[in-house]
């Protein structure tokens, strides 16, 4: 209930302040593309169909987020703009690592690019991966009913997805979405991670 009492809460917050965007004015767009400028943006992401990512992210147990987590910082940070001069730090791997914050700053940015190419954004980066991480959060309570821990883990799995959604709307045609290698092969590599979590939780 509560997950479902916060969600509520984030929509109305988003629903309000997106009614605050006003385009009928030729000197707005413009402010507006200025400051969205200025804020930083991307003219490059990953990649993937939503329902792979999705997929991918269920096999994996979750850890598929990291890997896309680090394909999107590689390809946006190889592809930021910013008229302030700034620059963005920290690389994709260690973006990846610490997605549970960059998750966010991601969210932020594309937004931004989908409101500079007139595309309809996603809902505000506090909105998504608060419902990330909570979601998380609620699956891996033991306390919680099995309702409650599978809906936190469908919200944690989906979010990436709603994401990646916006990104593969910004093209005017999707680029071949095929299977690759590296995609494959971080399945095995995520089964061995929560193997060797799991006898080292068994061995304490």
């Amino acid at each position: 209930m509560n997950i479902l009492l916060g969600t509520a809460i984030l929509y109305a917050v988003y629903a309000l302040g997106i009614k605050r965007w006003d385009y009928a004015s030729e000197a707005k767009r413009e402010e507006m593309k200025i400051r969205l400028q200025k804020q930083g943006l991307a003219v490059r992401y990953y990649f993937i169909s939503t329902n792979k990512l999705l997929l991918l992210n269920l096999l994996s147990g979750g850890l598929f987020l990291f890997f896309w987590s680090y394909k999107q910082w590689q390809a946006v940070c190889a592809g930021y703009k910013n008229s302030s001069g700034k620059t963005l730090g920290g690389g994709p791997f260690w973006r990846a690592v610490f997605t549970v914050f960059t998750f966010y700053q991601f969210n932020a940015i594309l937004n931004r690019t989908c409101l500079y190419m007139h595309k309809k954004p996603t809902l505000p980066c506090a909105v998504w991966g608060t419902l990330c991480w909570t979601g998380l959060t609620a699956a891996c309570i033991p306390a919680l009913p099995l309702f409650w821990r599978m809906a936190g883990g469908a919200l944690f799995l989906y979010a990436p997805c709603a994401l990646q959604k916006r990104v593969n709307a910004l093209p005017k045609q999707l680029p071949p979405a095929r299977l690759k290698t590296a995609e494959i092969l971080w399945l095995p590599v995520s089964w061995i991670i929560w193997l060797a979590l799991a006898a080292v939780l068994r061995g304490l």
